[in-house]
Formats: C-alpha cells, sequence, structure tokens
C-alpha cells in the first residue's frame, strides 16, 4: 500500500497580504486599549504607549530579520529551537499559542460589540440553551469567529485577501479620524498641561500595588505592561511564512511597513486624546475610548461616530482572523518539529490547509468567544506573549554567534563593536526591556501570573508525557537540523586583471552577486608578463584600484576583502582554493577581441576549471 502524498502549503500571499495579517493582529488593540491605559496611566498615557511602541519596534524589526532568514510557519518557536533545544521551542510556542486563542476570542467580541452599534437590530436577547444562558454578545461573536475558522480552512488566499481589504478600509478611516481630531480639537496647552499627571490617583482593583510606591507610580507601571499587550500580534507575518512569496524581500518589507504604521497609529491616537479633552473622560469610557473620543469634536462627530464604530468592527474582526491564521499555523509546526502530535501537521490535500489545527484550537477559540467574557485572560495575552518575546531576544542573539555563515536578506540596524564582538543594540534593548516588562507583570497582575504559570506547566507535564510515549528525549537537539536557513552566505573570490576596467567590474560584479556573497577581490600580477622596472608600478596601481573598487562595492552593503598576488596566475588561484578561504573562484569574461590575445589565460582558467570542478565561474561582462 502506498504511503500518502505529502502535501506543502501555497504561496499565496504578497507583502501586502503579509503586511494586513500583521497589521490585522496589532492595529485594532488602540481601539480596546486606549481607555483602559488611560484609566491607569491618566494624563501620561501617550508616554506608556510610547513605551510600548519602542519595544515593539524592537520586536517587530527581529522578526524582520529572523523571519526571511528561517521562512517557516511558527515564528519564535522555530527560532528557539534552532538556537536552544525542544523545550525551550516547547515553551516559546506554547505561550504564543494561549495568546493566539485569546486573540481569536477578545476581538471577535470586540468586533461584535461595534457590528451591535451599526446594526442596533442585533441587540438580541441572551440565548438559553439547556438551562445555559448565553449573551448575546457571545453568540453573535461565535457566530463572527466560526466564519472565520471556515474561511481559513478553505485556503488562506481568501483569508488573507479578506483581512487586506479589511485593513486597506479601516486603515483609512483611521488616518481620517486622526487628522480631522488635530485640525479641529487638539488643544496643544491642554496636552501639555495633562501629560505631566504620570498615573492615576484612583485605586484599582486589578492592581497588585507595591506597598513602597504610591498609587500614582503603580498605576503608572501597571499602564506600561497594558499598553505592551496593544502591540501584540507582529509575529502574526512568520506565521504565514511558508505562504509567503519572494519572503526574503515580502517578510522585512512587510515587517517593517507593520512597525512604522503601528507605532505612529498607537501614538497618535493617545497625544490626540489627551490634547482634546479631559483624560478622564476618556478613562471613564474604557470599552468605547475612540468612539467618546470622536463624539468631543466640533461640527462633524454625528458624521463621524458611525466610522468610528465601522473602522473598529473591521479591524478588530480581521485581528480575529489573524489569530485563528496563527494558532492554526503554529500549532501545524509544532507537529511537525515533534513537540505536538505529528497528526496536527497534516495538511488538506485540496485546500492546502492544517484543517486539523484550525477545527481544535481555533474550535477553542470560538467557544471562548460564544461565552461572551474573556476579560480574566485579558492580562495572560500579555504575559505569554511576552514571554515568548524575551526567548525570541535570547534566540536572536544565539543565532547571530553561532550561524556566522547563515544569510540573512536583512539585518537590524545600530550595531556596536564590544570586545570584538558585533553588538545589536536594538535588539540588547529588547532583551532588557522584556525582561523588565515580565519582571513587571509578575509584580502587578496576579491573576496573569497564576494563569500564565499553570498553562506552561500543564503545557510542559503535556509535552514530556507525549515525548515519552513516542520515544523521543524530553530534552533534545535532534530536530534543530530541520531548521534549515533560506540561504548560507558563500565565499567567492573575484579575479580582477591588473588595470580591469574598474567601472565594468564593479558593474559585472553587481549583475552577478547579492548580497548573500562575501567578495573576496583577487589580483594576480605575474612578473613574467613586466618588465622590471614596470612591477612596481603595477602592484601600487592595482592596489589603487581594488582599494577603490572595495570601497563602492562595501558602500552597497557587501562584505568585501582584497589581496594582491605575486605570481604565476594558476598557481596562485589554485593556493586560494586550496586554502578554503574562498568557496568558489568568478573570472569577468573577456570581449572576444581581447580574448584572442590572451590566450595562456584562456588555457590557465581551462586547467583551473578541470581541476576544481564547479569552483570556477565565468561572469557576464557588464558595462561595455
Amino acid at each position: 500500500m502506498s504511503k500518502p502524498r505529502q502535501v506543502g502549503y501555497r504561496r499565496e500571499i504578497g507583502w501586502f497580504g503579509s503586511f494586513a495579517l500583521g497589521y490585522g493582529d496589532v492595529g485594532p488593540n488602540i481601539f480596546i486599549a486606549l481607555g483602559v491605559i488611560t484609566l491607569y496611566a491618566g494624563g501620561a498615557a501617550p508616554i506608556a504607549f510610547l513605551i510600548a511602541a519602542v519595544l515593539y519596534a524592537t520586536v517587530g524589526l527581529m522578526y524582520a530579520e529572523l523571519g526571511p532568514t528561517y521562512p517557516y510557519s511558527g515564528g519564535v518557536h522555530v527560532y528557539g529551537l534552532k538556537a536552544f533545544n525542544s523545550v525551550v521551542s516547547f515553551v516559546a510556542g506554547w505561550a504564543m499559542l494561549l495568546a493566539y486563542i485569546i486573540c481569536i476570542s477578545l476581538f471577535a467580541v470586540a468586533a461584535a460589540g461595534y457590528l451591535r452599534q451599526l446594526l442596533p437590530v442585533l441587540m438580541f436577547p441572551d440565548v438559553t440553551i439547556m438551562g445555559v444562558s448565553i449573551p448575546s454578545i457571545g453568540v453573535l461573536a461565535g457566530l463572527l469567529a466560526s466564519l472565520l475558522i471556515l474561511l481559513n480552512i478553505v485556503g488562506i488566499k481568501y483569508s488573507a485577501f479578506m483581512v487586506s481589504a479589511l485593513v486597506f478600509v479601516g486603515l483609512s478611516i483611521e488616518a481620517l479620524i486622526l487628522s480631522t481630531g488635530f485640525l479641529l480639537k487638539f488643544d496643544p496647552q491642554l496636552f501639555l498641561r495633562q501629560i505631566t499627571e504620570f498615573g492615576s490617583p484612583q485605586l484599582q482593583r486589578d492592581v497588585a500595588y507595591l506597598p513602597l510606591l504610591p498609587v500614582e507610580t503603580n498605576n503608572f507601571l501597571y499602564a506600561i505592561t497594558l499598553a505592551m499587550a496593544s502591540f501584540v500580534g507582529i509575529e502574526s507575518i512568520s506565521q504565514a511564512a511558508e505562504e509567503t512569496r519572494r519572503p526574503h524581500i515580502s517578510l522585512p518589507k512587510a515587517a517593517k511597513m507593520v512597525v512604522v504604521v503601528v507605532a505612529a497609529s498607537a501614538i497618535a491616537f493617545p497625544v490626540l486624546a489627551v490634547g482634546s479633552t479631559d483624560w478622564r473622560v476618556i478613562a471613564a469610557a474604557y470599552e468605547n475610548p475612540v468612539y467618546t473620543l470622536v463624539s468631543t469634536y466640533p461640527y462633524l462627530a454625528e458624521i463621524l461616530m458611525p466610522l468610528v464604530a465601522l473602522a473598529a468592527f473591521i479591524l478588530c474582526y480581521s485581528s480575529s482572523n489573524t489569530g485563528v491564521v496563527g494558532v492554526s499555523r503554529l500549532t501545524a509546526s509544532m507537529g511537525r518539529f515533534r513537540l505536538l502530535p505529528a497528526w496536527l501537521q497534516a495538511i488538506h490535500p485540496k485546500f492546502r490547509t492544517p484543517v486539523r489545527t484550525i477545527l481544535i484550537f481555533g474550535g477553542i477559540g470560538v467557544g471562548l468567544a460564544f461565552l461572551g467574557d474573556v476579560t480574566f485572560l485579558a492580562s495572560v495575552y500579555a504575559f505569554s506573549a511576552v514571554i515568548s518575546y524575551l526567548i525570541l531576544g535570547f534566540a536572536y542573539f544565539r543565532l547571530r554567534r553561532l550561524e556566522k555563515t547563515v544569510y540573512s536578506p536583512w539585518c537590524m540596524p545600530l550595531c556596536v563593536k564590544f570586545r570584538g564582538r558585533e553588538v545589536p543594540v536594538l535588539a540588547l534593548m529588547e532583551v532588557l526591556g522584556m525582561a523588565v516588562i515580565l519582571g513587571l507583570m509578575a509584580l502587578f497582575h496576579a491573576v496573569g501570573r497564576v494563569m500564565a504559570l499553570l498553562w506552561v506547566g500543564g503545557g510542559l507535564m503535556f509535552y514530556a508525557l507525549y515525548r515519552k510515549r513516542a520515544g523521543m528525549k524530553i530534552l533534545s537537539r535532534d530536530e534543530a537540523v530541520l531548521v534549515e536557513p533560506l540561504s548560507y552566505r558563500i565565499k567567492v573570490g573575484v579575479l580582477i586583471r591588473p588595470y580591469e576596467n574598474m567601472e565594468t567590474a564593479y558593474r559585472s560584479i553587481k549583475h552577478s552577486f547579492d548580497r548573500r556573497f562575501d567578495l573576496f577581490l583577487v589580483t594576480v600580477v605575474e612578473p613574467s608578463r613586466w618588465f622590471g622596472g614596470e612591477l612596481e608600478k603595477v602592484d601600487e596601481d592595482v592596489v589603487n584600484d581594488l582599494e577603490m573598487l572595495e570601497k563602492r562595492l562595501k558602500h552597497d552593503k557587501y562584505v568585501v576583502d582584497r589581496v594582491v598576488a605575486v605570481g604565476e596566475f594558476e598557481e596562485k588561484v589554485s593556493e586560494l582554493l586550496d586554502s578554503e578561504k574562498v568557496d568558489l573562484v568568478a573570472y569577468i569574461q573577456r570581449r572576444p577581441e581581447k580574448s584572442a590575445l590572451e590566450k595562456g589565460h584562456e588555457v590557465n582558467i581551462h586547467n583551473l576549471l578541470s581541476k576544481y570542478p564547479g569552483r570556477v565561474i565565468s561572469l557576464k561582462r557588464v558595462g561595455e
């Protein structure tokens, strides 16, 4: 009996679809978070959002680098597996899984609430089934989430298209709300007067207060942790990496765009709110803060308020959808790497989607949505994500240290040298920042602390039991070899003739090699071809030419080195290949009329091709 054919994902998502998945999971948070953050942070809400936005940007840029380098569905758990071991990978994935499940239900409920503002006919009474009362908003949220499950089973192409359309409309409405507010309502003096009010003076029941700090300070620190929750979701881009066209281009482009758009939006809204009305008004309306903010606009409030409800519904619904995408791809990936039963990784032969994980874990999200009340898990949403983000930071540093031959299509900027090592400043900020945020959450979020420990602890017990029954080691690095990078760095020696046209050499190299190639510029000066008095002058000219070419290529972000070798051509090139300083050598083709004058050179090339098959290549001559 033949084995069933293994089916993989279909690459159907472009860069905007990837951007929409990332933004769709993060952007809507402002419609929920603005009021809650202001409730605790007081007039300093923009500062709390700014701190969280900076940390969010570092997380997003990490995904922009690691996503295309290791383009696997699964995101942080894949990076944890490659950098550390199966246990670290499981904890990272399991923690993020909880965030995704809550994302499905939380934003389905939020979307249902805004939809009822648009269509009051949907405000029907609670439903009672077999003596169990289901809130009407939960019924509507459950139906909305169920529709998303169906869309994701049929195929991510339709799911991503829907999210792209929703995000485009939602962003347009957000831009209208912000531009109108700053033009008609924003008062700089009011903003400056309120921004110095750090923390609400009121005691709040959700905060585990530290007795050594003032109430205002406790509330402000608590607000920062909640503000971090408003940025959870950027990893959704990496969850669909295997379904993204040209991931080496699309993933970093999408991730960087999400970082810019989300950070700008998340800072602009609290700035506008604090500069437009008393912060206590926004705090009191924490269930619909943007709706309340727009209601204070002169002239256009009645026109814009329905648009606010529409934008909130659109973006919250798209966020719920990206939760389905994330949970299904994450669990399927964990099944592939034997962190969860491999049964979960099965891909439907027709739809090319992980139907089992969509139905099981997406179904849990739908069930929570039917309850209509997931506030008791709200802090766990952030708590679990921050655990994963901290593991992401440690994995990033370890992979940069161990995987030096791996090619990254895009790298994080701002690196400094410390004790001979290159240290990415933004990545260091991410690790330190997430460690502080996690510590603050452990101090201030009593419910989140308990729930996160129960989730991770229960998950580890299930993981250990599964691995033991499957005959596998609990702590293992065996699966790490399955995570192959998109490409490795290739060291190529580029042979440059003495007195070669450097513009032609530059264009020929740029035409043939991208930045995954480390370039070693080599010119061989053969004493037999020059008179004794000319040799020193030739050597000096060649050094100057190579130095100029090296500077131009380094300016284009290539890794470049150079050397001038004096001796016979074939002998020196053979020494270079035997030394393993390069993986291959390349020479620039001559024009036909010049080739006839270099018969000896052509013979040398032929001998090298025979001696080192596959390691000597010719480059097309470009620029002449």
